[in-house]
């Protein structure tokens, strides 16, 4: 059985009401969930365009081609852009909570460090 050491810290209630207030944003899930919304739209701003019709098929959202490999105004085109929605919202969501934990992080600990370098009692 592990018994905490001395070196292990403890919880102080402010510790605990920071860590509440800014929890963690976890990088997999918001990326699910902006590479799910991303892809969603893309898909279906093609569907729509493809059931609406017309003589030219969504000339402007066929520029996506130029950055999307593949895609098209096309139902084929439609999954294609469903899959680089989704692989372009993960890796902005990913990076986006990866770089708000990581900033938040870094700010927390210098306010700890500024707390506890001023509360320290310094020598005459």
């Amino acid at each position: 059985m592990n018994r905490p050491s001395s070196h292990d810290s403890i919880l102080t209630p402010g510790d605990a009401l920071i860590i509440q207030a800014f929890g963690r944003i976890h990088q997999s899930a918001l990326g699910i969930a902006l590479g799910g919304l991303a892809g969603l739209i893309i898909f279906m701003a093609t569907a729509v365009l493809l059931v609406k019709g017309g003589s030219p098929v969504g000339p402007t959202l066929s520029l996506l081609g130029e950055y999307f490999i593949g895609y098209s105004v096309t139902w084929r085109g439609s999954f294609i852009g469903l899959a680089y929605g989704f692989l372009f919202g993960f890796v902005t969501g990913w990076l986006i909570a990866f770089l708000r934990n990581l900033l938040l992080s870094i700010y927390l600990h210098f306010l700890k460090f500024k707390a506890n370098l001023s509360s320290a009692e310094f020598l005459d």
